[in-house]
């Protein structure tokens, strides 16, 4: 097992996963695809769009089985995630919604929809990303908890 990618395998397969379907919304190729694979990896249909329109789109088409949703808080163009977590809510109030951000927790600070919600701070681990994702759709821990790398997952993010 010399291959990085083999350990990521290993890995992802004794972490928590899922059935459910999650919209990912992200505009960065790199952690989209990241995101994407970790996530179907471990059992759940991933819907990845990489703009509003695209959103819009998945949500119109998938809505009623889209169990959460996973968006960037600054999303490129009209809206933010808290924008979409807004817009989805009114015809599915239960939806589950976690923000990422690059920028750090003290970005949602301005808007109460994204201060009392779940937030992945990027860069994410598959530990992290799946750990966040598990409780937030199994509705254990709080939703203000924030998910940062713990200092093994930061050594082994550096290599």
């Amino acid at each position: 097992m010399n291959d990085p990618a083999d350990k990521f395998i290993t890995t992802a397969i004794k972490l928590p996963g899922g059935l459910e379907t999650i919209l990912l919304v992200e505009d960065d190729f790199a952690v989209r695809d990241l995101a994407s694979e970790i996530l179907c990896r471990s059992g759940y249909l991933v819907l990845p769009a990489d703009s509003e329109r695209q959103a819009l789109k998945a949500w119109k088409q998938f809505g009623k089985q889209i169990d959460l949703l996973l968006t960037d808080v600054l999303i490129p163009c009209r809206c933010t995630g808290a924008d979409l977590a807004r817009r989805f809510q009114r015809t599915k109030p239960k939806l589950r919604v976690i923000f990422m951000s690059g920028f750090g927790p003290e970005i949602c600070a301005g808007d109460p929809a994204l201060a009392s919600g779940w937030f992945l701070p990027k860069p994410f681990s598959a530990a992290g990303l799946l750990r966040i994702v598990s409780k937030c759709l199994n509705g254990s821990g709080t939703a203000s908890e924030t998910y940062f790398l713990t200092e093994s997952e930061r050594s082994s993010s550096q290599r």
